[in-house]
């Protein structure tokens, strides 16, 4: 009974023991940064081209209207460890966000509509371009087409922050519940 009273004193000891307070840590999320813009018909540049590779040495280019946004935050760092995402409001006022590339069939059926975007260093470049439905089917004038002022949303995840956000297995593709740290570049 004393040895068993005397490893209860001992454990209790050892268990209640505690040491210096570490260091604390950054408020919110620091990894992850965010912003939104949106920009009106007059806004969207003509004309660039969305370029890709459509086939091994083959380059597609589509014409298209676009928008560049500074975001200080994308730096070599992100885009090679890192992920930027990109999303929009397809209905003003909805609060239903879409992960871009986007497509849709215009009502017509004659074309589509489709909203892209690309990375590079110290930028987010969105793409608005069209695309025949159907051989023959008969395209609007890009640089005259009125492109309604769509919001966007666009979310910059450091290499690390983008690993631990993987491993707990976070849907990226539902940017309201990717928590952001409220800064705009």
């Amino acid at each position: 009974m004393r040895n068993l009273l005397a490893l209860l004193t001992v454990a209790l000891f050892i268990g209640g023991c505690e040491g210096d307070a570490g260091p604390t840590g950054p408020a919110g999320n620091a990894n992850v940064g965010a912003g939104t813009i949106s920009p009106t018909s007059e806004q969207w540049i003509c004309c660039s081209n969305w370029r890709m590779t459509s086939e091994v040495g083959t380059v597609t280019a589509i014409s298209s209207r676009y928008v560049e946004i500074p975001v200080a935050a994308i730096t070599p760092n992100i885009i090679a460890k890192g992920a930027v995402l990109v999303y929009f409001e397809a209905e003003t006022g909805s609060n239903q966000w879409k992960t871009l590339p986007f497509e849709i069939l215009h009502y017509t059926g004659a074309y589509y509509i489709d909203i892209a975007y690309e990375v590079e260093e110290g930028m987010i470049r969105l793409h608005y371009y069209i695309s025949r439905a159907y051989v023959g089917a008969t395209l609007p004038d890009l640089a005259s087409l009125v492109i309604p002022t769509y919001e966007f949303k666009y979310v910059v995840i450091e290499g690390t922050a983008l690993s631990t956000m993987q491993a707990g297995m976070a849907d990226l593709s539902e940017p309201d519940r990717i928590t952001d740290n409220a800064t705009s570049p």
